[in-house]
């Protein structure tokens, strides 16, 4: 059996069945809000992981900051925001613009993207402008938690604005990772930089394997390197979870 191969049948060994009508009942306000608002294209099922995962860190004192490296129009975040201590620090990072470009390690479907990207064409899943055409989308997002009910000063959030490879250099422990980077490049340095520091207990929650090859080429090439010790847990997407 090939690398890939014996990662996607782990995968599948350890994937959980989950109703989408019950996580959906589970999801908080605050998830029904954000996607209304057009903030994310995040299932309810999703965010109600996203949220749950933040809020057993806070319950078993996993010690760490918050991450989302790939933010968009800002709506998981500030899930995530909702769902943190206020005091736990939340770190996003993003280019606040358009995405980087692939690489020969992305798969055609990724290229292709890309290209309508470029075009200045694209548009979201619902048929709205894309967000990276936003102007000065940083501003923008920043306007969405405040208006949401999270303003950054109060709540211990902080914009990393540029490409993951000049900013995300976290330092101390992590708790909770979201990791919504797309492309193979984007998604290996995040798993990189970051697994290194995640607490035992902690979580990275990868948004793209199921959506895009670079993404899961990217998991599948970390999770194959003999330092890494991570348990796959299917829920709504792929959390890899450091064992305690």
């Amino acid at each position: 059996m090939n690398r890939e191969g014996a990662h996607r049948r782990s995968f599948a060994k350890a994937r959980q069945v989950v109703s989408v009508l019950a996580a959906e009942r589970r999801a908080p306000e605050l998830a029904t809000r954000v996607r209304n608002e057009g903030l994310t294209r995040l299932r309810k099922d999703a965010l109600a992981d996203l949220h749950e995962a933040v809020q057993r860190v806070d319950r078993e004192n996993v010690p760490g900051v918050l991450i989302e490296a790939g933010t968009a129009r800002g709506g998981s975040a500030i899930v995530m925001a909702g769902a943190k201590r206020p005091e736990r620090v939340l770190e996003v990072y993003d280019t606040f613009g358009l995405i980087p470009p692939p690489t020969d390690a992305d798969g055609e479907d990724v290229h292709e993207r890309y290209k309508v990207i470029e075009s200045g064409k694209a548009t979201d899943k619902d048929g709205r402008q894309y967000y990276g055409y936003v102007e000065d989308l940083k501003s923008v997002v920043a306007g969405s938690f405040a208006e949401m009910g999270y303003p950054l000063e109060s709540n211990a959030i902080t914009f990393h604005e540029g490409l993951f490879e000049d900013t995300l250099h976290p330092e101390g422990p992590v708790a909770v990772a979201h990791l919504d980077g797309d492309w193979y490049q984007s998604l290996i340095v995040c798993l990189e930089r970051i697994e290194p520091v995640l607490s035992p207990g902690g979580v990275l929650v990868i948004d793209d394997y199921e959506a895009w090859s670079g993404a899961q080429r990217a998991v599948d090439d970390f999770l194959a390197r003999p330092e890494v010790n991570l348990e796959p847990v299917w829920k709504s997407r792929l959390h890899l979870i450091k064992p305690r």
